[in-house]
């Protein structure tokens, strides 16, 4: 089973599954039937079946609980317990079956699984900054004592951190984060990351000794040299990033934040691949299981037809009549049973052409994602600039940051339902352009969208797009190229010709000598030549750019 999972054939683990469990039952070989229970409750949750995931590990406790099987019931219970709080974040379901596997662990004198749930209950109440995340901590630490290894000794410290950083005392959970550190330093790799990782963050944040942080964060990394894009990696680079710019060390900040942009859409073009691939998963599962429903109709169906035909035989030997009425029914139902494989057909070839339908959305999402995502988080950056320069406080601007990559994932999510930019598809070019506008505008630089078109005009929809990408281009360069206060995009629709300006009054540049690779307008010139339109741009040193596109119109 664990082979199939591996090689992400899941229909495959599936049916091994359910063949274990019937046999494992049979034989009364529990703990593979509990095994076999867990492994399977966690691919309906990787496929996000989570209905069908909490129905296998219930059908598995009300058999612990049937045949007072008290060790398997407890490890069923935290698997619920854990569940409802990392798949569904329901802490309070959570809680509560935390509390009845925690008192029968107690009651069964099973310290690891009091360490389990213990852990467990610390997690939840620290998540609702609740006052009994310390009763569960010391709770921990007390049973922890019981086992005394070194990973648990590790992990009990760098909860203390957690919980002393939680409420804002510092000095302990400095304290606490060196204890961690040396437990560390005696596991694995896994742990030494962890402690580099929290070392760097309290310099961070906390000491703002920004050089410290760096060497702890550049360690972490090289735990790791493959790996370029785990929530860690991509993390460490964004605090990197941080690091560099607080030591003014502006070109290995810059390093960084793209590593860490470069990193993080790799990592969601990754989600998106394999969310797709659950999708096309659970039609195949699907599929499965229909023609094994299918299979057992029919076995059911056979064995029906042989009942019937043998009480024919019977039937004749007492009447013909009798023998007439058996054979007009077995003809009815061989009727029947050809609608049904008539009908099984149909539902086939829905099945197919649904799948057909998720590969091309899913033609579709790849499209558009790189854009759309780079844009995004390229805007996270930049506001993450700004923020610094108007406000001396990094937390509000760590907490900007996450909030817009949140939205960018949020974006990514939709992306499997319909062509982004949103706005763009439903309500047209210039709708979508003032949105634009206002999404850019931040306390630095105020975007004004100037045009008396009507929101309700539309455009061929390729035309459309491309032009959308274009502006986005050439307002990303303002806001990071022009140093500007404010800036403002013109629209015009002369006859049968659209004429886009974008004026700003930043520090301009020499448009004779400078480079526009380094803007990035190399490919916009191409873009705008295939569409046959034209690209002016009018700059000098202190007084500010301005662009102008004229492109015939593709209705």
């Amino acid at each position: 089973m664990a082979l199939y999972v591996e090689k992400n054939h899941y229909n495959k683990a599936l049916l091994f599954a359910n063949k274990t469990i019937a046999s494992s039952l049979k034989n009364k070989n529990h703990q593979k039937y509990y095994d076999t229970s867990i492994a399977k409750s966690a691919i309906y949750f990787k496929l996000h079946e989570n209905d069908k995931a909490f129905k296998v590990l219930f059908d598995a406790l009300f058999i612990a609980e049937k045949q007072k099987l008290a060790s398997y019931k407890i490890e069923i219970l935290l698997k619920i317990a854990w569940s409802y709080s990392a798949v569904l974040e329901n802490n309070d379901t959570a809680r509560k079956y935390t509390s009845i596997g925690r008192k029968l662990a107690v009651l069964n004198n099973d310290v690891n699984a009091q360490v389990s749930f213990d852990r467990l209950s610390f997690k939840i109440h620290s998540a609702t900054n609740s006052d009994s995340a310390f009763y569960y901590l010391k709770a921990l630490e007390k049973n922890i004592k019981k086992i005394k290894t070194n990973k648990l000794f590790c992990e009990l410290q760098n909860n203390y951190f957690v919980y002393y950083t939680l409420v804002s005392k510092p000095y302990l959970a400095k304290k606490h984060l060196d204890s961690s550190y040396f437990y560390a330093k005696k596991l694995t790799k896994k742990e030494l990351a962890t402690a580099y990782g929290n070392l760097g963050y309290h310099y961070l944040t906390v000491e703002k000794n920004y050089k410290k942080g760096e060497q702890h964060y550049l360690k972490q990394l090289q735990l790791y040299p493959n790996d370029t894009t785990s929530n860690a990696v991509t993390d460490s680079y964004l605090n990197l990033s941080y690091a560099y710019e607080q030591l003014e060390d502006y070109k290995n900040a810059n390093i960084y934040l793209n590593k860490y942009i470069n990193g993080t859409e790799a990592r969601y073009n990754q989600e998106l691949n394999n969310n797709i691939k659950d999708i096309e998963t659970k039609y195949s599962i699907e599929k499965v299981e229909n023609q094994y429903k299918a299979k057992q109709q029919l076995l059911e169906d056979k064995q029906s037809k042989k009942t019937k035909i043998f009480f024919i035989f019977i039937a004749v030997l007492v009447l013909f009549i009798i023998l007439f009425y058996f054979f007009y029914q077995n003809t009815k139902l061989k009727q029947k049973n050809k609608l049904q494989d008539i009908e099984s057909h149909i539902q086939q070839n829905i099945i197919n052409a649904t799948i057909d339908g998720q590969e091309n959305e899913r033609k579709k999402i790849a499209s558009v994602l790189h854009d759309n995502i780079s844009a995004l988080l390229s805007s996270a950056g930049l506001q993450l600039s700004a923020f610094v320069a108007t406000h001396p406080n990094p937390y509000e601007e760590i907490s900007k940051t996450r909030s817009i990559l949140k939205e960018a994932h949020d974006k990514v999510r939709g992306l499997s339902h319909e062509l982004l930019p949103t706005l763009l598809a439903k309500f047209g070019l210039f709708y979508a352009l003032q949105d634009l506008c206002e999404k850019n505008s931040n306390s630095l630089i105020k975007f004004e969208y100037v045009s008396k078109v009507p929101h309700s005009k539309r455009f061929q929809e390729d035309f459309e797009m491309k032009i959308y990408f274009i502006v986005t281009e050439l307002l990303n360069n303002v806001l990071k190229h022009s140093k500007a206060s404010k800036a403002k995009l013109f629209i015009h629709v002369p006859s049968n010709e659209l004429i886009i300006q974008i004026e700003d009054n930043g520090i301009g540049f020499d448009d004779k000598s400078i480079s526009s690779e380094g803007f990035g307008l190399t490919q916009i010139r191409a873009r705008i030549s295939s569409m046959k339109g034209t690209l002016q741009i009018n700059s000098k040193p202190e007084s500010g750019t301005t662009i102008t596109i004229k492109l015939p119109i593709q209705e």
